[in-house]
């Protein structure tokens, strides 16, 4: 005769009930554990809590619910229980890795004055946990190794450097007028004026023209287009043009960056590759020789 499971709790109506609204109570007791643990108030995640949960899970699964209402909660409560371990592992894996977005954020902030990188001291007293800092130093260490030398990566969240300190673009070049003589027509032969309806017109020195794309430092106006067509056209072919930002917010972001970038750099021009990394399509400012005069 075949046995049936063994069960830790009494699989009727009441012991069912009762199981569902106990695991209820862990995954939010763990929710908030685990919050703790990610913002650097714990020490430990709840391994233990979790292990424990994930039993309880493979038991309930096991038991057939034959009550709708309890079938549903059951249904309610392993939906929830896959989406925060899902995200949880990730989590988890980001620290490991050095590139949780809480500490990468508290970086960036602390860099945006001074630049280079942390020191394990300097991310213990921005507020990155000492049990993870090992991990964050090297993660910093291989995105500063992977950049290689000269490097600049344009896209992205980083921070927007002192515009003070950018060089500034050079002006536009005006075309002279050239003068000539003014011919003036005797009053006789000049038309009577016609009559007119409705408003005057708009003098031409009053009409407003639109007003021209800022100049980016260090960049002229066509490799900026043709980069920008190579930014597209890289989204098309990964069928993810919905995804790419406009020009004018491409323009905006390199208007922020260059000015760092001509002076860290110490050149005069840069040159914009269009690069694909992990699925993504990102921009990268390489540093260009001068033409010469």
């Amino acid at each position: 005769m075949k046995k049936g499971p063994s069960l830790t709790f009494n699989p009727t109506r009441e012991g069912i009930e009762a199981r569902i609204s106990e695991m209820e109570l862990k995954i939010d007791r763990m929710r908030s554990m685990y919050e703790s643990y990610f913002m650097g108030m714990e020490r430990m995640p709840p391994d233990a809590l979790r292990r424990e949960m994930n039993r309880m899970m493979l038991e309930m699964q096991q038991v057939p619910i034959s009550n709708a209402s309890l079938r549903f909660r059951f249904q309610a409560l392993s939906q929830k229980w896959v989406l925060h371990t899902t995200y949880w592992n990730r989590t988890m894996r980001e620290i490991e890795a050095g590139t949780y977005r809480r500490d990468m954020a508290r970086a960036q902030r602390h860099l945006a004055n001074r630049g280079g990188m942390l020191t394990e001291e300097e991310a213990i007293a921005i507020g990155i946990p000492q049990n993870r800092v090992k991990a964050f130093i090297a993660g910093q260490q291989r995105r500063a190794a992977k950049k290689g030398p000269g490097e600049i990566r344009v896209d992205g969240a980083s921070p927007s450097p002192d515009m003070g300190k950018g060089s500034a673009a050079a002006p536009a070049e005006v075309a002279p007028i050239a003068p000539g003589p003014v011919a003036s027509a005797p009053a006789e032969s000049a038309p009577a004026p016609k009559p007119r309806s409705g408003p005057p017109p708009i003098p031409a020195f009053a009409r407003r023209s639109p007003a021209p794309d800022p100049a980016l430092p260090g960049l002229a106006e066509p490799d900026f287009n043709g980069a920008y067509d190579r930014y597209l056209a890289a989204h098309r072919e990964l069928g993810t043009a919905a995804d790419a930002a406009s020009k004018e917010k491409i323009r905006a972001r390199l208007g922020k960056q260059l000015p760092r970038i001509l002076e860290e750099k110490q050149c005069d021009r840069v040159r914009i590759e269009v690069v694909v990394e992990e699925g993504k399509v990102r921009l990268r400012a390489w540093p260009a020789e001068a033409k010469p005069g």
